[in-house]
Formats: C-alpha cells, structure tokens, sequence
C-alpha cells in the first residue's frame, strides 16, 4: 500500500481498488456462478468450489501485498461467500459491526507506525454499483468511534453507498460500521465475499475450511486454509507483483 492508500483507509475503514478483476475474468465467473445458481436462492451463495479460478481470486497478488500491509506476514482465510440481490428481494436493512470491546475479532488499531487489524473483508463486485443504487453501505470512520453505543439509521445522512464498476475491490475492516440497504434498479447486485483474519485469530470455525483443501493448486493456496494458531508461526511465500 501506498502512503496515501494507508491515509485514506486509516481516516475512512475502507477503500476501493479499481480493475482488479478484468472484464473477461468477471464475464467468466459469472457465467460459472449463473450455471450453479438455476433454481437456487442467490441472496448467499458459495462459490470456492465451484471453479478453480475462485481459489486463484482468494490468492491474488495484488490482494494479498495489500493484506501483507493491514494484517502482516501471518493470515489465513477466515471465510468467503457470495452475495446476490435484486429489486424484488425483501432484503433487511441494516448496520452491524463496529468496534468491539471484548477484544474480539472488530479490531482497529495503531501500535507505533504500524496498523493491526481483526477480520478484513475483500468485496469484489461482479456487477456495477451506482451511486444510491443500495447493497453495501457503511459509515466511514466508525471504525474509530469513540460513541460505540449508538448507531445511526441506515438512511443516515452518517451512510454513504459507494460506488462500484464490475471488476473493482472493496476492502472494509470489520471495525467499520456497515450493512446493507435494499437493492433499487431492475439489475441484480453480485459480489464475492472473501474474509482474511491474522493468523491467530478466526471468526468463523476452522474446521470450515477443510473442505477446500484438495481444491489448493500449490503450497500459497493450502497455507491460506491453515487453522489459526499463535505458536510456530511462519509468514506466507508471497507473490511477486508483476
């Protein structure tokens, strides 16, 4: 990351990245997710074992150097899923998250001149988002809060729905105060869900992810699918950029 990148997701609890998927990657996703989903609810959906380019997603480099910068050299993934929505969905609305007081997962902090974060959420969109369009929602800068036990409307003034482009990257902190408004246009919301925890920690059960270990194609996509621990910890092989 970048000075200024770290600056802005500092000050708002997230930020965008544009074109991290290209257009002939998304076309193929969901043409794969579309076979899957016939006559499947879509509002939650899975997808990692569906193709192995999904696995390569949860891997990429670009993701995972920035990952390297907000949680360190030890993460694992914690969970992923998809998200689907449309116009006739009766979606509930909603805002959740925020920082936590138990020391749990919700984590945002700075030690020094580093940043330590709990669970991290990488949404790709797999189709566009315009602005008030609905889906993700989020309160910038609640990750910092100090009044953590009020929170605002969903329709807040406070809530601001960005904006996406098919092939772009979200990331949010679980600190963040965020949720989800109803879904507004004729055409359907897509975004795959990918969670990464520090190595120590998990939000969701370990065991969970066993599943997906024949799928791992080498030694970086098997690493990820570790179970946490706080002893004997070794650092990712992390990919070059190119």
């Amino acid at each position: 990351m970048t000075e200024a990148e770290i600056y802005e997701f500092d000050l708002n609890g997230y930020i965008l990245y544009r074109d991290l998927i290209s257009p002939e990657e998304v076309r193929r996703m969901n043409e794969i997710i579309d076979a899957d989903l016939v006559g499947k609810d879509p509002y939650r959906f899975q997808f990692l074992t569906l193709d192995s380019c999904f696995m390569e997603l949860m891997a990429h480099p670009r993701t995972l150097d920035i990952m390297r910068t907000m949680i360190g050299d030890w993460l694992r993934l914690d969970h992923a899923y998809g998200i689907e929505m449309n116009a006739q969905m009766d979606a509930h609305e909603n805002l959740h998250g925020g920082p936590r007081q138990d020391n749990g997962e919700h984590q945002y902090q700075w030690v020094g001149d580093k940043m330590y974060n709990g669970l991290i959420v990488i949404m790709y969109a797999l189709e566009d988002v315009q602005p008030d369009d609905g889906g993700f929602v989020c309160v910038p800068g609640s990750h910092k809060a100090n009044a953590t036990g009020y929170r605002p409307s969903v329709h807040s003034h406070l809530v601001v729905n960005p904006s996406l482009k098919a092939g772009d990257m979200l990331i949010f902190t679980e600190a963040l105060v965020h949720g989800t408004r109803l879904w507004k246009p004729d055409r359907r919301r897509r975004s795959l869900l990918y969670k990464y925890s520090p190595g120590h920690s998990a939000w969701g059960p370990a065991a969970n992810l066993e599943k997906f270990l024949p799928l791992a194609a080498n030694d970086l996509q098997r690493d990820l699918l570790r179970p946490p621990s706080v002893g004997q910890r070794t650092p990712l092989d992390f990919p070059e950029l190119p």
